[in-house]
């Protein structure tokens, strides 16, 4: 009776918790006082009404399920203005709960941001809130609720304000509004994220991505997950949750009519998903990408983008003739996608995206980098091993990309590393940041003498050769002999190009290298900076067959003349005095890349830059149209932001503090203010900062961009910085939703400013108690042998926890306790424990039978490497109790658990998962004996 009365004690709070999150009722707000959708547009001011309402919305096409909606559809309407206008927008709230809508990108007065309890107040339930702001910049945007998580539950929508004076002219304008789709409850979702169960595993079991021993030593993954597993880092994963459908404009599939062949297209693509990060990619040539967070850019040409959440992006399109055109946008970890289709005729199909290696960190962490892939913390990541790293072309590889400039015609997939010496530099002046992989090879010295050079058999077409290294073929290139010994007191060079970061080409030997000049050899191309005065004619290279003409060199090598090139001396090796990295979040500490072997990583087409006949965008390509510099004269302020987590516990934080426990961010009107972000973490992070615009400061100097929303890549440090002219708070977050409910966010506010009145009523505390939710998770197991029951009740910083079995008969055994988070892995805890039974204790060599009810015992908890729970216990009557637990993951849907302590008590335990909430389960119990059953969670 008294277990029975544990457990419906515990069980209580339930109720309430799911109860306060649910959607309510469709509202009973009669609809014939609704307003027009546009009830006014002229004068310069445009008026619109926005309903907000509860419903029904099968999206997905498999099932109906709770959504909101805004007039009645999913995405809401799109709002049309023009740079100059005054909006004025009614929201009116038609559900049983608040609301919020925030207009993201938008430069506004602060209480029109539309944060609830921070900037605005909540549009009450049954009421209704005026936005009125004047529109002083043109663009891309979206809005969205900022409350809960009911932008994942479809509250979201488009703005465009079209310019005073056209910058493009074009034949169509068309929106593309990206989202993701669940038919969860999203806070089912984030429940899911953070229990500590087989459940949590689902999403990456659906996708197909289980981190299974299995699954670990087909993809040759093993030995990486246990280095890993023995630092307490969880198995890796692009993205969080599964989405039953990927959406444009809310379908699957869009299309824009009533497009003639050579029409221009203005495309304005939104990524106003939840949680996922999307690859843009067409099939009829390259993007033109002309704006980015709605301002525009010095125009370049891509043929992949991968977008962060909340970012915006405009290009140029062109309606091929006679042909259907896709542009598709898939998802990150490439579980699924949305097109859209320009033109009539066969179609020109975007080309797939190859599935991620998740099996393989190494590999994620490149594909993941990509927005800023020369940035990543390589001195922070330990003992990362790319030892077994393959870098070999792609099945089925897409025609070869066009190599950088001084490149061309050499092919290094048959490159043979194998023997380099590689010692370190001394005296060395800071290098140029390598790339990835190369890191610390310094070419000043390196001997190429004894390097063969023949051209390869078989090849693929060749990419268009550098002027002046037509015929050569890395395929076979041996670099087995090479000696690369120190530079000494090296000066500081030229930035290279990349690929070759840190190689310093004026002391290269060439002279025994074979390399006869091409046949029918085009006028050589100028040749780099910093490498002027190298003849490439002269230089004995093999001619390539069916060699295409010359390209012009890359900037800052356009003196490079190779004929004369010195490799003798060139030295491969780390550099010394290297800059700090960045520190690792917890349980990746001792990750060091630069003893990372790449030597077997298989990139397939996920590499950086200009690979498979691909420009990957990345930041350093976007180039503001004018100067984006401050007031040299303004004082600067410097604010050093880690980004910080928990993947096991699904704690996501900046500076290891979540929104709640962190003071403001302090800054005064007129600073510049210089955000330093360093990602600690092995997830790709949106952020977004409210009412301001921020200089991304990449290799484009005084052009460096401005953007509302940024992309901070995996262990990647950036410095973003922005004019502080406004005033009051404002809010700087993650913008994937899940990370922002977990904490990771932080208040910016201004020096001297006092909260509107308007908020007198809406305290920020509220505001603050999202990353306070308790979450509430368990199971029930009906064995033939036993039956066992398990529940949690958990937040950030605490948990409630009950575990009880009974084996039909005479023996049962039950325990409450109450824990606390000392960082992630430390629990002390205090609780009670009902038993009766007989064990054997350890400490004294007898067997007991032992019947106690209501004992209170103390205890600690702490989790080890590869997530072996130890707990070790005493109670009242100084008994005391030593206990391990674990779980393996041996197959996709197979699981097995066990536990042993040292009452020579141990449970050994089978469970195939035949649902997410459901499993069956079988084992071995040194108390009950041998039994199976079904398990079912909740």
């Amino acid at each position: 009776m008294k277990l029975a009365t544990i457990l419906l004690l515990l069980l209580l709070p339930v109720g309430e918790v799911f109860a306060q999150h649910q959607h309510g009722g469709v509202s009973t707000v009669p609809t014939s006082a609704k307003k027009p959708f546009l009830e006014n547009s002229k004068g310069g001011k445009v008026e619109y009404h926005l309903y907000v309402n509860d419903t029904l919305a099968n999206i997905s096409g498999k099932r109906k399920v709770s959504a909101l909606a805004m007039n009645g559809q999913i995405p809401a309407p799109t709002l049309n203005f023009t740079e100059g206008d005054t909006a004025v927008i009614h929201v009116h709230n038609l559900m049983r709960h608040e609301t919020s809508i925030h207009w993201h990108g938008l430069l506004l007065p602060n209480k029109e941001d539309g944060v609830p309890y921070l900037t605005t107040a909540p549009v009450e339930p049954g009421g209704q809130y005026t936005f009125t702001f004047p529109l002083i910049q043109s663009g891309t945007f979206w809005y969205h609720s900022h409350t809960m998580l009911q932008e994942q539950s479809g509250l979201y929508g488009s703005i465009v304000i079209q310019p005073r004076k056209k910058t493009y002219e074009v034949d169509k304008e068309f929106v593309l509004l990206l989202s993701d789709w669940t038919d969860e409850n999203p806070r089912r979702v984030l429940n899911a994220l953070k229990r500590n169960d087989p459940a949590s595993e689902w999403y990456s079991i659906k996708k197909g991505y289980a981190q299974s021993l299995d699954k670990l030593i087909q993809h040759k993954g093993l030995g990486n997950r246990l280095k890993n597993g023995w630092k307490r880092m969880p198995p890796m994963d692009l993205s969080d949750v599964y989405y039953a459908a990927f959406l444009a404009n809310g379908k699957r599939k869009e299309s824009i009519p009533d497009l003639k062949p050579g029409d221009k297209v203005r495309l304005r693509v939104i990524n106003g998903s939840a949680s996922t990060y999307f690859y843009l990619h067409g099939g009829a040539g390259k993007l033109e990408l002309i704006s980015s967070d709605g301002i525009d850019v010095k125009p370049i040409k891509i043929d992949r983008l991968l977008m962060g959440i909340a970012e915006t992006y405009d290009f140029l399109l062109t309606v091929p003739k006679n042909k259907t055109m896709e542009f598709r946008a898939t998802a990150q970890d490439v579980s699924g996608f949305a097109s859209l289709y320009l033109g009539k005729g066969d179609t020109l199909s975007a080309a797939p995206i190859p599935r991620p290696n998740v099996w393989n960190m190494d590999e994620m962490m490149m594909s993941m980098a990509v927005n800023f892939p020369n940035r990543m913390n390589h001195s922070g990541m330990g003992e990362m091993d790319h030892s077994k790293m393959k870098m070999e072309p792609a099945d089925k590889k897409q025609p070869a990309a066009k190599p950088e400039k001084g490149h061309e015609g050499m092919d290094m997939d048959k490159m043979d590393h194998s023997k380099m010496k590689m010692e370190p530099a001394e005296k060395k002046q800071p290098a140029a940041k390598p790339e990835k992989g190369h890191e610390g090879m310094d070419m000043d010295k390196m001997d190429h003498s004894k390097m063969k050079m023949e051209p390869a058999e078989k090849q693929q077409p060749a990419a268009k050769p550098k002027k002046g290294h037509e015929g050569m073929d890395m395929d076979k290139m041996d670099h087995s002999k090479m000696k690369m010994e120190p530079a000494e007191k090296k000066q500081p060079a030229a930035k290279p190009e990349k690929g070759h970061e840190g190689m310093d080409m004026d002391k290269m030997d060439h002279s025994k290298m074979k390399m006869e000049p091409a046949e029918k050899k085009q006028p050589a191309a100028k040749p780099e900076k910093g490498h002027e005065g190298m003849d490439m004619d002269k230089m004995k290279m093999e001619p390539a067959e069916k060699k295409q003409p010359a390209a012009e060199p890359e900037k800052g090598h356009e003196d490079m003349d190779m004929d004369k090139m010195d490799h003798s001396k060139m030295n491969m090796e780390p550099a010394k005095k290297k800059q700090p990295a960045a520190k690792p979040e917890k349980g990746h500490e001792g990750m060091d890349m630069d003893k990372m072997d790449h030597s077997k990583i298989k990139m397939d087409g996920m590499q950086m830059g200009k690979t498979d006949s691909l420009t990957i965008f990345n930041y350093d390509l976007l180039s503001a149209k004018q100067k984006t510099t401050f007031d040299s004269s303004k004082p600067v302020r410097t604010v050093h932001l880690k980004l910080t987590g928990s993947m096991f516990r699904y704690v996501w934080s900046i500076n290891n503090q979540v929104l709640s426990q962190a003071d403001k961010i302090s800054i005064k009107k007129g600073e510049v203010v210089r955000f330093e972000l360093e990602n600690t973490t092995m997830m790709n992070h949106p952020m977004h900062l409210h009412g301001h615009y921020f200089r991304v400061l990449n290799k484009n100097g005084d052009l460096s961009p401005l953007k509302h929303t940024l992309d901070v890549p995996p262990m990647t440090s950036i410095t973003i910085e922005f004019d502080a002219t406004e005033e009051k708070d404002w809010f700087f977050h993650c913008h994937i939703l899940y990370h922002m409910m977990s904490g990771m966010a932080r208040v910016v506010t201004y020096e001297g400013s006092s909260r509107d009145t308007s908020l007198s009523r809406y305290p920020l505390k509220n505001l603050l108690k999202e990353d306070k939710m308790w979450f509430f998770y368990g199971s029930i197991a009906a064995k033939s042998h036993m039956a066992e029951a398990k529940a949690n009740f958990i937040n950030r910083s605490s948990a409630i926890r009950f575990e009880g079995n009974y084996n039909y008969g005479s023996q049962y055994e039950a325990n409450i306790s109450y824990e606390r988070y000392i960082g992630d892995w430390l629990r002390p805890y205090i609780g009670f424990g009902a038993v009766k039974q007989r064990y054997y204790n350890i400490f004294n060599g007898e067997k007991t039978f032992e019947q106690d009810f209501d004992l209170p015992v103390i205890g600690v908890r702490y989790t080890l490497p590869f997530f072996v729970d130890a707990d070790l216990r005493v109670n009242s009557k100084g008994r005391v109790r030593f206990a391990l637990e674990g779980e393996e993951w041996l197959l996709p849907k197979l699981f097995f658990n066990w536990r042993i302590n040292t009452d020579k008590e141990y449970h050994l335990d089978l469970e195939y998962m035949l649902g997410k909430y459901i499993s069956l389960s079988g084992g071995y119990d040194s108390r009950y004996k041998l039994g199976g059953g079904l398990l079912v969670r909740f």
